[in-house]
């Protein structure tokens, strides 16, 4: 049976209970893989398993009645996680939509109380209920060098029975410093039938088919299957993917094509920023399929530069660059 009904991550939570029968599981751990996977669901059933008090606590198994069970009121089986874990020891921070980087004041407190509050501060404290903490810093991508730093040692030197979990999709987007202090896990994308029986018992699809054709398209990620099943962006898909297969592409035409579909949205800069991010993951799966498919070495390069000009584009985006201008500047490399 599934690890609380968490798809595609059984070996890793095998891993995670070997280590806490053992009594070895602590310390700091980096959760790298694609977004919408479920990499923050995993974090917050494994800290609500570690944090549990019952008798199945001891095998990750929250029992669901003890106290800390009542009081972390996290379901794991939900595929909505916004709702954050409130529990006196469990302690999350994540960059805010309107920020560029985690702020430095929720990982070691404000100017006023530098080193009395923030992340870094709570955990090092006594436990509540009982005799472990666990925190888990979202958007870990997102840490600048000043954030990175503040937290290195709290990664180095955790405090007695803590565990720190720091949820990202890339080890090349993590500082070396982070990299080095942390245990990586590598979570992969759901498997197409795993993800299409997700899709389906939570009415994304109406059928199984549906949701393999679109779990093979949006990358093992339930939150990309959500947003890719949209009316307007079926409608866009044939005309942009035939568009980017013509060897010689007219990028004035598809540059102002994006736009026009950007703009449909309103003025909104994180709904902007998810459409256009929409379009590009189309581009990324259709140049590997062009990269899978190459027959000379001049079709394999010409995928393979087009494939990077998508990645680089998509990391602007991540960067909050201005998207009129990203969208110029990729269309004019292809």
């Amino acid at each position: 049976m599934t690890w609380q009904e968490i798809q595609g991550h059984d070996a890793i939570f095998e891993r995670f209970r070997s280590a806490h029968l053992r009594g070895r599981l602590s310390g700091s751990f980096l959760f790298i893989g694609a977004a919408g996977i479920g990499k923050k669901r995993f974090a917050f059933a494994l800290a609500k398993g570690l944090l549990c008090k019952g008798e199945s606590g001891h095998r990750l198994e929250p029992c669901g009645t003890c106290e800390s069970c009542l009081q972390f009121g996290f379901n794991p089986q939900s595929e909505q996680v916004n709702a954050i874990p409130t529990h006196p020891d469990f302690f999350y921070v994540a960059k805010p939509a309107d920020k560029s980087f985690i702020p430095l004041e929720f990982l070691i407190g404000s100017k006023e109380h530098r080193g009395g509050e923030g992340l870094c501060f709570d955990i090092s404290r006594t436990p509540y209920l009982g005799n472990r903490k666990v925190a888990v810093i979202d958007d870990a991508d997102y840490l600048n060098s000043e954030g990175a730093n503040a937290i290195l040692k709290t990664l180095e030197e955790p405090p007695p029975d803590s565990l720190l979990i720091l949820i990202g999709t890339s080890t090349a987007k993590q500082l070396p410093t982070i990299r080095s202090r942390c245990r990586i896990i590598r979570f992969s994308p759901l498997p197409p039938r795993a993800l299409a029986a997700i899709l389906l018992k939570n009415d994304v699809v109406s059928t199984l088919e549906q949701g393999l054709n679109l779990a093979r398209r949006s990358n093992g990620s339930y939150d990309q299957a959500r947003e890719l099943y949209d009316e307007a962006i079926d409608k866009i898909r044939a005309d942009f993917e035939k568009q980017l297969t013509s060897r010689i592409i007219d990028s004035v035409n598809l540059a102002t094509q994006l736009n026009n579909f950007i703009d449909e949205v309103g003025k909104e800069a994180p709904l902007r920023r998810r459409r256009l991010k929409l379009i590009l993951n189309i581009a990324i799966n259709h140049f590997r399929e062009k990269l899978k498919q190459a027959n000379s070495h001049e079709s394999m390069q010409i995928a393979a530069e087009r494939l990077n000009s998508v990645l680089e584009a998509i990391e602007q985006v991540d960067m909050n660059a201005n998207l009129p201008y990203v969208i110029e500047a990729w269309c004019n490399r292809l």
